[in-house]
């Protein structure tokens, strides 16, 4: 198990929010048995702290490649191929700049990096990104927990996704049903079906010919997340397919010491051949599992 810890910190970790024996989530059976992580050395000597200009881990998706920082969850998994290029799974952490990187370590598929701030929100944030085989060519789901050591504090925390797409299909998950309605349109103003849903609903979003003509469906589940927003950018000038971002946020704004909370988002991307197929197939597997800690 390969670690990356920051020489400066010496903290004692009072409490584990990821314990190796987690609760079943929607893609842990097929972990690590397909993909794994990689480490490799940082090229950025942009970077100030020597702790953080160590190591990215990467992995390969046939002609896709991506990296990922512990060190800096808010950029995400950054995915490229064929001259395109996506930013998955990105933890916008609190007050960035007083943030502070405590522990981080990486077994087969899962990546795990711990932060708190040193502010007065003292919110302690474990993000595990998960690679997976699934329904289609690759799952990432990544499995968020935050707790404070504060009486109260604010618990919200924003997922951004950043992606190229030719088209965006929602769809709601209900069981063993999915339903796919309209795709979203290319002008106006973008609404999405989110605080009409039931609890136990899964909110899939299909973005068709996004990287390397492949097609990405992001899916997250009512009762986990708390928001969920979509922002189109398009560019008259360019032929490149419109640029989407996808914000979700968790957790309640208030929460209490000694509270876990815990939530998931789930990223799966495969060919576009049979997209609604298998998109349906990874919402309908997220709504068949039990809630994670709220």
């Amino acid at each position: 198990m390969q670690r990356f810890q920051s020489p400066r910190l010496h903290y004692p970790r009072f409490y584990n929010m990821l314990p190796d024996a987690m609760t079943q989530t929607t893609i842990s059976s097929g972990a690590a048995t397909g993909f794994t992580w990689h480490a490799r050395k940082s090229t950025d000597h942009s970077r100030r702290d020597a702790a953080s200009n160590t190591d990215r881990l990467n992995v390969e998706i046939g002609d896709l490649s991506g990296w990922l920082d512990l060190h800096r969850p808010e950029q995400g998994i950054q995915l490229s191929g064929c001259n395109a290029a996506a930013e998955l799974l990105a933890v916008r952490l609190p007050d960035r700049l007083a943030n502070q990187f405590i522990d981080g370590w990486v077994r087969g598929g899962d990546a795990v990096s711990i932060h708190e701030p040193r502010n007065s929100r003292r919110l302690r944030a474990t993000a595990l990104w998960r690679l997976a085989t699934g329904p289609a060519d690759l799952t990432v789901e990544l499995v968020l927990s935050v707790q404070t050591s504060a009486v109260r504090s604010d618990g919200a925390i924003a997922v951004d996704c950043r992606l190229p797409a030719t088209e965006v299909i929602p769809g709601i998950s209900t069981g063993q049903q999915l339903e796919w309605l309209p795709p979203i349109p290319t002008a106006g103003v973008t609404q999405l079906p989110w605080r009409q849903l039931a609890n136990a609903a899964v909110l899939c979003l299909l973005f068709r010919q996004s990287l390397a003509g492949r097609s990405l469906a992001i899916c997250v589940r009512r009762d986990e997340g708390r928001e969920v927003s979509l922002q189109r950018r398009t560019l008259p000038e360019r032929p490149e397919p419109p640029s989407f971002t996808l914000t979700t946020w968790f957790f309640p704004t208030l929460i209490e010491k000694g509270v876990l909370h815990r939530s998931r988002l789930s990223v799966t991307i495969g060919s576009p051949a049979d997209d609604l197929a298998w998109a349906a197939a990874a919402a309908q597997s997220l709504a068949s599992q039990p809630p994670l800690l709220q």
